[in-house]
């Protein structure tokens, strides 16, 4: 399985977005060779670090979870054409006063806020149409607990 995490990132916490990619990339290792049903063979999973203003609450929502089966786009920039099959989107969102624990402190407690807002926006996978049936959730779930327990950060 191929996973990702994509940033929506302000200026203050820039800082941090390389212990984002960094956990992704781990996250990406772990999960490369594993199998959780053919149904889901990409998982997208979006990070807003936005401290929101007042008056700007509707600009940085997180979006409803999106499964694609099979889709075609275009670049609007390149023109090229691309493919998007078998993948789950979803997002998370660290704002508010978790916004500011999350960009102050060590990598360590940053983690450990991403490793338990990630856990969280997997119950998202509950809003899968019920078409998706050869995709095994409970395993995927458990193997994400694992992999942050191995690493302390629950």
């Amino acid at each position: 399985m191929r996973f990702k995490i994509t940033l929506e990132i302000d200026g203050d916490a820039d800082h941090k977005s390389r212990l984002i990619r960094q956990l992704s990339d781990e996250i990406e290792i772990f999960l490369n060779e594993k199998e959780y049903g053919e149904e889901i063979q990409n998982y997208l999973l979006g990070c807003i670090c936005i401290k929101t203003k007042e008056g700007y609450e509707g600009w940085y929502k997180t979006r409803k979870p999106k499964y694609t089966k099979y889709k075609k786009v275009v670049n609007q920039l390149t023109g090229e054409e691309m493919e998007i099959s078998k993948t789950f989107e979803n997002d998370f969102k660290i704002d508010n006063k978790l916004y500011e624990v999350f960009i102050d402190s060590s990598d360590e407690v940053s983690n450990k806020i991403l490793a338990k807002e990630i856990l969280n926006s997997l119950s998202n996978l509950d809003s899968l149409p019920k078409k998706v049936k050869k995709f095994d959730k409970e395993k995927f779930r458990y193997d994400f607990r694992l992999f942050f327990e191995d690493r302390g950060l629950i």
